[in-house]
C-alpha cells in the first residue's frame, strides 16, 4: 500500500499520553489543540482526527441522500 508510512515509535507517559512523533505531525499537519477520535479493533488502535472524520461524515451522508434519491424515483417509476 503505497500510502502507508512509519514515522517511528513512542511511549505511554505515566498519565495515558503519548508523543507523536514531529515527522507524522508535519507530514499530518497536526497541530496543538487538534482533536481526535480513537477506535478500536482487535488489539489495534486507530485514531482519526474529529475535523476529517466530520467531513468524511458530511460527504457520505450526501452520497447516501442521493442514493436514496434514486431509490425513490426509481419506486415511484416501476
Amino acid at each position: 500500500m503505497k500510502d502507508e508510512r512509519f514515522f517511528g515509535s513512542s511511549t505511554i507517559g505515566e498519565r495515558g499520553q503519548i508523543v507523536i512523533p514531529s515527522k507524522a505531525r508535519e507530514e499530518l499537519n497536526i497541530k496543538a489543540g487538534d482533536e481526535f477520535i480513537f477506535f478500536g479493533h482487535g488489539k489495534m488502535l486507530h485514531l482519526i482526527k474529529a475535523s476529517e472524520m466530520n467531513e468524511f461524515l458530511d460527504k457520505m451522508t450526501a452520497k447516501f441522500s442521493k442514493i436514496r434519491e434514486n431509490i425513490k424515483s426509481t419506486q415511484k417509476e416501476g
